[in-house]
């Protein structure tokens, strides 16, 4: 059995007495109260999560932009400093994700990947082999395990007097200090649905950093509040909605350019917008409150089976079951009615545009 790599602010959570679970193959903190009251929390005030499992990779050199361009769906050339490309994503030569990625770009020639947990190797190994492949010498570094990184989400993250920066959203800022502690990197991003922070420091200051944050009365939240308020966003997860065998056609995704000269993947997606798609993912707002739809259950019309859930759970913000799905494109009317199996029982479900919640 493989062991788990431990969050490096482990010794903070469990000092703080978070539940610790797994995910991706990281010991992450899954709760710290209770995800219900953690994801309201981040809706009507701020919470605090530990993101450091995320994978994070420097890509530079001299021909890190040009190599970039080819690997990522949008204009990298068109990126300036100090800006993000949030989300963009990394495809295979059939126009599946081998992830979705945000693009930082620290200086002319210097680039952060912020990857999914559970690509962080593969991205990497992606990153090599194209990079041989197209004969572009990069430098290509992994920070992940030397660093951590934090997010403050929720409405009122203007309450942060010091965290009073002028960064515009899916922007950053570079090697600044928060009440004293120094930090690599802070953006105007993150994946609640709310206004937010992320930070990227190393490890002794990310540890010190958490508990100044708490000082400031923001609830600590564990990552399965994150993927509650993921969810209520419509934002999509990689091994759920995104995988290596589907395209951001069938996802609706739309994480890339037609206006690009070319990169991996392109030429497929035109023919896939050409010839349509079978099956494209859709939300479900459950009509009966007890019904809470979960990952794998399946979707009927009226008779027949017309696909399945990928992610689904209860929405405090709405108060009743939430889901995201795959069904057959004849099927995908946004506004009808259609019917979740739970347990070997139909529930009635409408069909949605996602985000379920909206600030």
């Amino acid at each position: 059995m493989t062991s788990l790599i431990p969050t490096p602010l482990k010794e903070v959570h469990v000092e703080l007495g978070a539940e610790m679970g797994e995910f991706a193959g990281w010991e992450v903190a899954s709760i710290y109260s209770n995800s219900i009251e953690e994801s309201l929390a981040v809706r009507n005030d701020l919470g605090l999560f530990d993101v450091s499992h995320m994978g994070r990779i420097i890509v530079e050199g001299k021909n890190s932009q040009n190599f970039l361009d080819l690997i990522i769906t949008k204009n990298v050339k068109k990126l300036e400093r100090g800006k993000i490309i949030i989300p963009t994503a990394i495809l295979n030569e059939k126009a599946g994700f081998v992830d979705d990625v945000s693009l930082f770009r620290l200086e002319k020639e210097r680039f952060l990947i912020v990857c999914n947990a559970i690509n962080r190797i593969k991205v990497i190994n992606w990153l090599q082999s194209k990079s041989d492949e197209f004969g572009m010498e990069v430098l290509i570094d992994d920070i992940t395990l030397e660093t951590a990184m934090i997010a403050i989400q929720g409405r009122k993250i203007q309450r942060l007097s010091n965290l009073n920066y002028n960064i515009n959203r899916e922007s950053f800022i570079s090697n600044i200090s928060i009440s004293g502690i120094p930090i690599k990197l802070i953006s105007r991003s993150g994946w609640t649905g709310e206004d937010g922070f992320e930070i990227i420091t190393d490890i002794d200051n990310g540890k010190r950093l958490w508990r100044k944050l708490l000082d400031d009365k923001i609830k600590p939240c564990g990552i399965i509040a994150r993927d509650i308020l993921r969810l209520e966003a419509g934002f999509l997860l990689y091994g759920n909605e995104i995988s290596e065998n589907i395209n951001p056609i069938m996802a609706r995704y739309w994480i890339f350019s037609l206006k690009k000269d070319n990169y991996i993947g392109k030429e497929v997606l035109e023919k896939i917008l050409d010839e349509g798609v079978d099956e494209q993912r859709v939300g479900l707002i459950m009509k009966e409150k007890g019904a809470i739809p979960r990952h794998g259950n399946e979707i009927y019309s009226i008779k027949s089976k017309i696909g399945y859930i990928t992610s689904g759970g209860y929405s405090p913000s709405l108060d009743r079951g939430i889901a995201m799905g795959y069904i057959n494109s004849k099927h995908a009317l946004l506004g009808s009615t259609v019917y979740v199996k739970i347990r070997d029982k139909l529930y009635e479900a409408k069909l949605t545009e996602p985000p379920f919640y909206k600030k």
